[in-house]
């Protein structure tokens, strides 16, 4: 809900901070006090385009700000996840800073946006009522979501969604086999020729690693022999080795040890020694043993790295990379060998998925037929109460023919269709006896469009997302029996959205959870509008001048006070 508005420098307005409730927020005012600037304020924050003629005279900017206490929404989650903006659950507050240099700056919970997102959020928050701005009703496109939610439909929509989406995918699979089908029939030969030269070849995962370590070692043989057998000599066989000083010192260390003992750890650690060098000596006996002298393996090994080394050069420099090419030279002939199967499969996958979204959307275009026929009576009975008895609705539903691959066939026509099926949902309306209907967005009247919203808005209840209702003109031309009807509409309204009502009538006025008066102020040095929250006791009083002006009569009064009563007691039954 719209928890407060504050306004600083905005047309008449000083300085205000207004602090909404939960409710029907009723705001009156004599004529020209500037009730509707304050509509122009809440504008500014929901993304109107303004000029710098909204400054107060006098001022270098004016600045406007909305604080939100939300409710969980995943359209609003959508937009902030869209828009990389810090998501906060409770609280949102919308920013509007306009310059007197015409620059204008917009903020989304303190952080900088463009106009256009304060659009985007104050669509899915408010919808104003009295101008066509912000006003979800009125764009077609919504329409089928909200005939859909009336008639409890998501389960079946989302049926005919999955459907859609998976004709879709099955269609782009079959358009990129159709593309390739002739690339690939013409790029047989290369691929034969890849997949024949790597397999004469026939690399091995590491091969090449592995051939260059052997490589290495055949050609290095020779060395590897006399330095293997030098070493074991110096170690172990040659007279005065390394084994035979280390002995040597040994018996020396021992007879040492038996004199003081502390000797024995260096005769334990010499025994160590020379254990190791005898080890060491075994090992190098054992290598040099084993040391070929193998020219012609050597001659295959360079051979076989040469081979490799012309695959890598020309598949991608590595083993693995050459496998990949193979493995995709493998895949691309199966493919070509497969296509005609693959592509007659995918087309009867096609055609059997294209029956099935059609008889779902069929089935789903019949559920929306009967809810379309019950809504329009509904809006219809709702419009009379509201003083629009002559006043004809509609909901249009129509499917267009189609020659695109969208389409599925209804009653041997191609009918185009999407992610909602084949219906063309707008809703219509014929205010007065001899105009043709027309849609919502062509209504010209403003206190005409608030009744039809109203009235939608009236039977949408339950399912209508958007939280804050504000209606401007919704009292212009009715009285009497008319105005009670819509002011108890809006109070019934009230339970499940927050309102906020701009009116002239004390039908509608004495309806209020919140009642605000608006008063324009001169001293002499210059004008400004204020607005402040009327106690209880003041009310019939306020009430009672909508009903007589400035000469309030004792008659006045106890109108007023039956209107407040009426209102309570209404409170009360619901």
């Amino acid at each position: 809900m719209l928890k407060s508005l504050y306004a600083k420098n905005f047309a008449l307005i000083d300085e205000i901070q207004v602090e909404f409730g939960r409710g029907l927020n009723i705001i009156t005012g004599e004529t020209g006090a500037g009730k509707s600037i304050l509509v122009g304020a809440l504008g500014a924050i929901l993304g109107d385009r303004l000029t710098r003629d909204v400054i107060r005279s006098g001022a270098d900017k004016t600045i406007v700000e909305g604080e939100f206490q939300l409710r969980p929404s995943s359209e609003l989650l959508s937009f902030f996840n869209q828009n990389d903006l810090d998501y906060d659950e409770s609280i949102l507050i919308l920013r509007r800073e306009i310059s007197s240099n015409g620059r204008s700056r917009c903020f989304i919970n303190d952080m900088p946006v463009p106009l256009s997102s304060l659009a985007q959020i104050g669509d899915l928050l408010v919808d104003l009522h009295g101008q066509h701005q912000h006003q979800l009703l009125l764009q077609a496109s919504r329409h089928i979501d909200y005939l859909d939610d009336y008639a409890h439909l998501a389960e079946l929509t989302q049926k005919v969604k999955a459907s859609f989406q998976r004709l879709n995918a099955l269609t782009r699979e079959l358009d990129s086999l159709k593309a390739r089908e002739q690339e690939l029939k013409q790029s047989r030969d290369i691929f034969e020729f890849q997949l024949q030269e790597i397999c004469s070849v026939d690399p091995l995962p590491d091969e090449d690693s592995e051939l260059e370590k052997e490589e290495n070692i055949l050609r290095n043989a020779e060395r590897l022999f006399d330095r293997t057998s030098s070493l074991y000599k110096e170690f172990y066989e040659d007279e005065g080795s390394l084994s035979e000083k280390l002995r040597a010192a040994e018996k020396v260390l021992s007879e040492m040890a038996g004199i003081d003992d502390s000797f024995s750890n260096l005769k334990s650690e010499c025994e160590n020694a020379r254990i190791i060098i005898d080890e060491m000596a075994n090992s190098l006996q054992e290598y040099s043993s084993a040391v070929t002298f193998d020219p012609q393996k050597l001659e295959n090994i360079r051979l076989r790295l040469a081979a490799l080394a012309g695959l890598k050069k020309k598949y991608g420099g590595t083993i693995d990379a050459i496998l990949e090419s193979k493995a995709s030279a493998e895949n691309e002939l199966s493919l070509i060998e497969n296509i005609d199967g693959k592509l007659e499969a995918t087309q009867q996958a096609i055609d059997h998925e294209r029956n099935s979204l059609g008889n779902l959307s069929l089935l789903l275009s019949e559920k929306r037929s009967a809810a379309a026929q019950k809504l329009a009576k509904n809006v219809s009975v709702e419009l009379a109460n509201l003083g629009m008895p002559k006043a004809q609705f509609i909901v249009s539903q129509r499917y267009n023919e189609s020659i695109r691959a969208h389409f599925v066939t209804v009653n041997g026509r191609r009918v185009e269709v999407r992610a909602k099926g084949i219906d063309k949902i707008e809703f219509l309306i014929s205010a007065n006896p001899g105009e043709e209907v027309k849609p919502l967005s062509s209504v010209a009247s403003g206190g005409e469009i608030s009744r039809i919203m109203l009235a939608l808005k009236s039977l949408l209840a339950e399912i209508d997302k958007v939280p804050v209702l504000i209606f401007d003109e919704i009292d212009i031309g009715i009285s009497g029996r008319i105005a009670q009807a819509v002011g108890r509409s809006l109070r019934k309204l009230a339970f499940s959205h927050q309102l906020v009502c701009i009116t002239h009538l004390p039908q509608i006025a004495s309806m209020a959870h919140h009642h605000f008066l608006v008063e324009k102020k001169d001293d002499g040095m210059k004008t400004q509008t204020t607005i402040r929250k009327l106690l209880q006791e003041e009310r019939p009083v306020q009430i009672a001048q909508l009903f007589g002006g400035e000469h309030v009569t004792d008659a006045h009064l106890q109108s007023a006070s039956d209107l407040i009563k009426e209102s309570e007691n209404l409170a009360r039954n619901d």
